[in-house]
């Protein structure tokens, strides 16, 4: 039965063309993570402020979202699908601290299949920077030839001693004082003799 033989091989070709033709589309339809930027378990330096890109390998349908998770799963930062695409760009809104991230995501593709992962990502710390140190300041250049000035001194001379007071001799003052007194008190006496003396003189008759 050559015929019905002949139309089974053609119909086995067909099924196999089939086969190979709609396959590659089914398996392509499965939007499954290619890339991250950053990879997956990088670590960047800090200050860090994205953008994180997830690329699929087939247009991403509704109902795929990724989410940057921080310290305690708290949510950082919501992906957009950057669509009719395949990729998901996540955009920071301020720099993320230093600590350890993670990303969850879930992509949908044209055949409503899901796909759902995780990446991680840490951002270390920005490494020390040491202060600037300071100019050494140029030592002043001495002249050779220069003569060195001796310096004022500043040894405070003694105040000069005050001169002693002459110490007056209490007897020699005395006597100073009494000596005219007497003088004095003899000259009065002779004075008053001699008066009287005259007084008591008998006078001459003419």
């Amino acid at each position: 039965m050559p015929p019905n033989g002949a139309g089974g091989r053609l119909r086995s070709l067909l099924i196999g063309a089939l086969l190979v033709l709609v396959l590659p589309a089914e398996v392509a339809a499965h939007a499954e993570l290619e890339t991250s930027t950053p990879a997956d378990g990088a670590s960047v330096p800090s200050p860090f402020d994205g953008p994180i890109v997830l690329s699929f390998s087939a247009p991403l349908a509704d109902g795929s979202k990724a989410d940057l998770l921080g310290p305690g799963d708290a949510l950082v930062a919501t992906a957009t699908v950057d669509g009719p695409g395949a990729k998901m760009t996540i955009t920071l809104d301020a720099v993320l601290a230093p600590g350890d991230y993670e990303i969850k995501w879930v992509s949908v593709g044209e055949d409503t299949d899901l796909e759902r992962g995780t990446i991680s990502l840490t951002v270390a710390p920005a490494p020390a920077t040491a202060p600037p140190s300071a100019a050494p300041a140029a030592s002043p250049t001495t002249s050779a030839a220069a003569t060195p000035i001796a310096a004022p001194s500043t040894t405070a001379s003694p105040p000069p001693s005050a001169e002693p007071s002459p110490t007056v001799d209490a007897s020699t003052s005395a006597g100073d004082v009494i000596l005219p007194i007497i003088v004095a008190l003899i000259v009065v006496g002779a004075g008053a003799v001699y008066l009287l003396s005259r007084r008591n003189r008998p006078t001459s008759s003419g």
